[in-house]
Protein backbone atom coordinates (compact mmCIF):
# COMPACT_ATOMS: atom_id res chain seq x y z
CA UNK A 1 0.00 0.00 0.00
CA UNK A 2 1.52 3.67 -0.87
CA UNK A 3 0.06 6.46 1.11
CA UNK A 4 0.75 10.38 1.91
CA UNK A 5 0.49 11.08 5.20
CA UNK A 6 -0.60 14.60 6.36
CA UNK A 7 -0.51 15.32 9.92
CA UNK A 8 -0.56 18.98 11.79
CA UNK A 9 2.28 20.18 14.08
CA UNK A 10 2.74 18.46 17.47
CA UNK A 11 0.67 15.88 16.16
CA UNK A 12 2.20 12.71 17.91
CA UNK A 13 3.48 11.44 14.61
CA UNK A 14 5.68 8.75 16.15
CA UNK A 15 2.81 7.05 17.74
CA UNK A 16 -0.02 6.85 15.57
CA UNK A 17 1.95 7.01 11.96
CA UNK A 18 4.76 4.61 13.36
CA UNK A 19 1.92 2.20 14.13
CA UNK A 20 -0.23 2.63 11.18
CA UNK A 21 2.91 1.57 9.58
CA UNK A 22 3.68 -1.05 11.04
CA UNK A 23 -0.27 -2.47 10.90
CA UNK A 24 -0.34 -2.27 7.18
CA UNK A 25 3.18 -3.87 6.98
CA UNK A 26 4.59 -0.91 5.01
CA UNK A 27 8.04 1.05 6.28
CA UNK A 28 7.70 4.72 7.03
CA UNK A 29 9.52 7.03 5.09
CA UNK A 30 9.85 11.01 5.33
CA UNK A 31 11.58 13.56 3.22
CA UNK A 32 13.76 14.52 6.53
CA UNK A 33 14.86 10.81 6.58
CA UNK A 34 15.29 10.38 2.97
CA UNK A 35 17.64 13.51 3.26
CA UNK A 36 19.62 12.72 5.94
CA UNK A 37 20.31 9.47 4.11
CA UNK A 38 22.02 11.16 1.32
CA UNK A 39 23.92 13.86 4.40
CA UNK A 40 25.08 11.21 6.35
CA UNK A 41 26.38 8.55 3.11
CA UNK A 42 28.08 11.99 1.19
CA UNK A 43 26.30 10.91 -1.99
CA UNK A 44 26.30 13.72 -5.16
CA UNK A 45 22.41 14.68 -3.91
CA UNK A 46 23.75 15.00 -0.46
CA UNK A 47 26.96 16.70 -0.77
CA UNK A 48 24.73 19.39 -2.89
CA UNK A 49 21.91 19.65 -0.24
CA UNK A 50 24.98 20.11 2.67
CA UNK A 51 26.26 23.08 0.34
CA UNK A 52 22.73 24.53 -0.03
CA UNK A 53 22.34 24.08 3.31
CA UNK A 54 25.46 25.61 4.38
CA UNK A 55 25.21 28.64 1.98
CA UNK A 56 21.85 29.60 4.29
CA UNK A 57 19.80 29.11 1.18
CA UNK A 58 16.38 26.95 0.78
CA UNK A 59 16.84 23.42 -1.30
CA UNK A 60 15.41 23.88 -4.54
CA UNK A 61 11.96 21.83 -5.59
CA UNK A 62 14.19 19.86 -8.35
CA UNK A 63 16.52 18.52 -5.31
CA UNK A 64 13.78 17.47 -3.32
CA UNK A 65 11.90 15.80 -5.82
CA UNK A 66 15.43 14.22 -6.74
CA UNK A 67 16.05 12.56 -3.21
CA UNK A 68 12.29 11.53 -3.33
CA UNK A 69 12.53 10.13 -6.67
CA UNK A 70 15.92 7.88 -5.73
CA UNK A 71 13.87 7.00 -2.44
CA UNK A 72 10.78 6.10 -3.65
CA UNK A 73 12.28 4.33 -7.07
CA UNK A 74 13.51 1.57 -4.10
CA UNK A 75 10.70 1.22 -2.28
CA UNK A 76 7.53 2.10 -4.71
CA UNK A 77 6.46 -1.48 -5.28
CA UNK A 78 7.12 -2.73 -1.78
CA UNK A 79 4.36 0.30 -0.25
CA UNK A 80 5.45 3.08 2.41
CA UNK A 81 3.95 6.16 4.15
CA UNK A 82 5.51 8.88 3.29
CA UNK A 83 5.79 12.09 5.12
CA UNK A 84 7.10 15.62 4.67
CA UNK A 85 6.51 15.85 1.13
CA UNK A 86 4.77 17.20 -0.87
CA UNK A 87 4.48 20.45 0.45
CA UNK A 88 3.68 22.15 -2.66
CA UNK A 89 0.76 21.54 -5.65
CA UNK A 90 3.64 21.66 -7.95
CA UNK A 91 5.40 19.05 -5.53
CA UNK A 92 2.64 16.70 -5.85
CA UNK A 93 2.79 17.18 -9.40
CA UNK A 94 6.17 15.99 -9.60
CA UNK A 95 5.33 12.64 -7.44
CA UNK A 96 1.89 12.12 -9.46
CA UNK A 97 4.99 12.01 -12.70
CA UNK A 98 7.33 10.03 -10.76
CA UNK A 99 4.65 7.33 -9.77
CA UNK A 100 3.19 7.43 -13.08
CA UNK A 101 6.96 6.27 -14.38
CA UNK A 102 7.53 3.36 -11.66
CA UNK A 103 3.60 2.14 -12.23
CA UNK A 104 3.13 2.63 -8.48
CA UNK A 105 -0.09 5.08 -8.13
CA UNK A 106 -0.86 6.23 -4.61
CA UNK A 107 -3.67 4.44 -3.15
CA UNK A 108 -4.50 6.90 -0.75
CA UNK A 109 -3.49 10.32 1.03
CA UNK A 110 -4.17 10.41 4.77
CA UNK A 111 -5.13 13.71 5.88
CA UNK A 112 -5.16 13.65 10.05
CA UNK A 113 -7.25 16.53 10.35
CA UNK A 114 -7.47 18.40 13.80
CA UNK A 115 -11.09 19.62 14.87
CA UNK A 116 -10.44 23.59 15.97
CA UNK A 117 -10.85 22.86 19.54
CA UNK A 118 -7.97 20.43 19.31
CA UNK A 119 -6.17 22.67 17.43
CA UNK A 120 -6.25 25.13 20.17
CA UNK A 121 -5.35 22.68 22.68
CA UNK A 122 -2.54 21.56 21.37
CA UNK A 123 -1.41 25.62 20.40
CA UNK A 124 -2.22 25.98 24.78
CA UNK A 125 0.19 22.52 25.35
CA UNK A 126 3.14 23.22 23.32
CA UNK A 127 3.38 27.21 24.35
CA UNK A 128 3.27 26.02 28.14
CA UNK A 129 6.43 24.45 27.90
CA UNK A 130 9.68 26.43 28.91
CA UNK A 131 13.44 25.85 28.22
CA UNK A 132 16.44 25.94 30.52
CA UNK A 133 18.86 29.20 30.29
CA UNK A 134 21.74 26.87 31.49
CA UNK A 135 21.83 23.94 28.92
CA UNK A 136 19.35 24.10 25.87
CA UNK A 137 18.47 20.14 26.42
CA UNK A 138 16.80 20.41 29.25
CA UNK A 139 13.02 21.62 28.94
CA UNK A 140 10.09 21.56 30.96
CA UNK A 141 6.81 20.27 29.34
CA UNK A 142 4.20 20.87 31.86
CA UNK A 143 1.50 17.38 30.80
CA UNK A 144 4.81 15.23 32.17
CA UNK A 145 6.99 17.33 34.39
CA UNK A 146 6.49 18.98 37.32
CA UNK A 147 8.89 21.59 38.95
CA UNK A 148 10.01 20.99 42.12
CA UNK A 149 10.76 24.70 42.13
CA UNK A 150 8.71 27.58 40.66
CA UNK A 151 10.71 28.55 37.68
CA UNK A 152 13.75 26.68 37.91
CA UNK A 153 14.87 23.72 36.05
CA UNK A 154 14.76 20.37 38.22
CA UNK A 155 17.80 18.95 36.43
CA UNK A 156 20.33 21.78 37.36
CA UNK A 157 18.19 24.79 38.74
CA UNK A 158 18.72 27.21 35.89
CA UNK A 159 15.99 29.90 35.03
CA UNK A 160 13.45 28.59 32.69
CA UNK A 161 11.96 30.64 29.82
CA UNK A 162 9.81 30.61 26.90
CA UNK A 163 11.77 30.78 23.48
CA UNK A 164 10.78 33.16 20.75
CA UNK A 165 9.61 30.29 18.89
CA UNK A 166 7.68 29.08 21.32
CA UNK A 167 5.21 31.95 22.10
CA UNK A 168 1.22 30.89 21.59
CA UNK A 169 0.97 34.09 18.32
CA UNK A 170 4.18 31.76 16.97
CA UNK A 171 2.68 28.48 17.34
CA UNK A 172 -0.50 29.74 16.12
CA UNK A 173 1.37 30.89 13.16
CA UNK A 174 3.24 27.72 12.25
CA UNK A 175 -0.78 26.10 12.53
CA UNK A 176 -2.02 28.75 10.07
CA UNK A 177 0.99 28.18 7.69
CA UNK A 178 0.38 24.49 7.58
CA UNK A 179 -3.03 24.90 6.80
CA UNK A 180 -2.44 27.52 3.99
CA UNK A 181 0.59 24.89 2.49
CA UNK A 182 -1.67 22.26 2.84
CA UNK A 183 -5.06 23.26 1.36
CA UNK A 184 -4.14 23.09 -2.62
CA UNK A 185 -2.52 20.22 -2.27
CA UNK A 186 -5.44 18.59 -0.43
CA UNK A 187 -7.42 19.65 -3.12
CA UNK A 188 -4.71 18.47 -5.50
CA UNK A 189 -5.61 14.99 -4.23
CA UNK A 190 -9.43 15.26 -3.56
CA UNK A 191 -9.86 15.46 -7.72
CA UNK A 192 -8.38 12.43 -7.77
CA UNK A 193 -10.32 10.80 -5.17
CA UNK A 194 -7.69 10.01 -3.09
CA UNK A 195 -7.94 11.43 -0.21
CA UNK A 196 -9.46 10.22 3.38
CA UNK A 197 -9.51 12.78 6.20
CA UNK A 198 -9.93 11.15 9.69
CA UNK A 199 -10.12 13.16 12.87
CA UNK A 200 -6.89 12.91 14.87
CA UNK A 201 -8.66 14.16 18.35
CA UNK A 202 -8.00 11.91 20.82
CA UNK A 203 -6.07 8.71 22.18
CA UNK A 204 -3.32 7.46 19.60
CA UNK A 205 -4.88 3.60 19.16
CA UNK A 206 -8.11 5.37 18.60
CA UNK A 207 -6.81 7.68 15.77
CA UNK A 208 -5.24 4.70 14.85
CA UNK A 209 -8.54 2.55 14.18
CA UNK A 210 -10.11 5.40 12.55
CA UNK A 211 -7.17 5.69 10.15
CA UNK A 212 -7.36 1.91 9.42
CA UNK A 213 -10.81 1.15 8.73
CA UNK A 214 -11.00 4.84 6.59
CA UNK A 215 -8.12 3.32 4.68
CA UNK A 216 -9.59 -0.20 4.47
CA UNK A 217 -13.13 1.44 3.27
CA UNK A 218 -11.35 3.57 0.64
CA UNK A 219 -9.20 1.26 -0.86
CA UNK A 220 -9.70 0.25 -4.48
Amino acid sequence: MRVVVFEAPGGGRDATVGSLARALAVPQTSLGDLMRAHLSQDTELGIRVSEILNSGSLVPDEILTAVVHDGLYRMAHAGFLLLGYPHRASQALALDELLRELDAPLDSVLHLHLPEAEVERRIRRLAARRRCRNDPTHRFIPEVDRLLVEGACNACGGDLYQHEDETETSIRGLFMSYETMLDPITQHYAGQDLLVSVDAAGPSDEILGRALAALQEHRP
